[in-house]
């Protein structure tokens, strides 16, 4: 059960980009990756929000330039996504990264509950705050290449704009302060999220 202490109202936690760097190693990652669900059973644990989780992953599919693109990546890759069934960014930007992987035979994604790595998640703080959802991109040897979240930059970059001009949310704000980030999503389809997940799969050098 995540803390209420810990949400912003129906988003969750704060998003923006990360204070501190993730060292994670490769022997946490593989514990992380051999927990998480695929997509289907990860989808079928959804209690909270599902209505617009299922809306979502019916809307979410790939441009054909972007299925090229999968088609030649450098080699397999994993994507290792921590996320919560609660967090409306979740909501909007993981069955993007699922559909992504369907359309790539190279890829293969996984969903890990992040409830239960408050430990993890609060070594590595977002303005003090614990953030989700976090894509890990890693080669075929489950080796850190990158990783991703837990909004679009685009996103990022506009709700730290709305934080610093109104200040921290309130349930008086809350409304107000997401809606230019909400429209951002229902317009992009996750497009962003897309392209920004691409440039790390093709990374083909060492890993980080």
């Amino acid at each position: 059960m995540r803390d209420p202490g810990l949400q912003v109202a129906e988003w969750g936690l704060s998003c923006a980009a990360m204070e501190t760097p993730w060292n994670v190693t490769t022997e946490e990652l593989s514990t992380w990756w051999d927990a998480a669900l695929p997509w289907a059973d990860y989808l079928a644990s959804v209690s909270e929000k599902r209505d617009i989780w299922e809306a979502n992953a019916r809307r979410a599919s790939l441009h054909a330039d972007e299925s090229v693109r999968l088609q030649a990546l450098p080699g397999p890759r994993r994507l290792l996504v921590l996320t919560e069934d609660w967090c409306g960014d979740a909501a909007r930007s993981v069955p993007v990264m699922a559909a992504l992987a369907e359309g790539a035979p190279l890829v293969t994604v996984r969903f890990l509950p992040s409830d239960g790595l408050p430990e993890i998640l609060g070594r590595h703080l977002t303005h003090g705050g614990r953030s989700i959802p976090l894509a890990f991109v890693l080669d075929g040897e489950g080796r850190r290449l990158g990783e991703w979240g837990p909004r679009p930059a685009p996103v990022q970059a506009l709700f730290r704009q709305r934080r610093h001009a109104m200040g921290a949310p309130t349930p008086d704000t809350m409304n107000e302060l997401y809606q230019p980030v909400m429209a951002f999503y229902g317009k992009d389809r996750g497009r962003t999220t897309v392209q920004e997940l691409l440039m790390l799969l093709e990374r083909g050098g060492a890993p980080r």
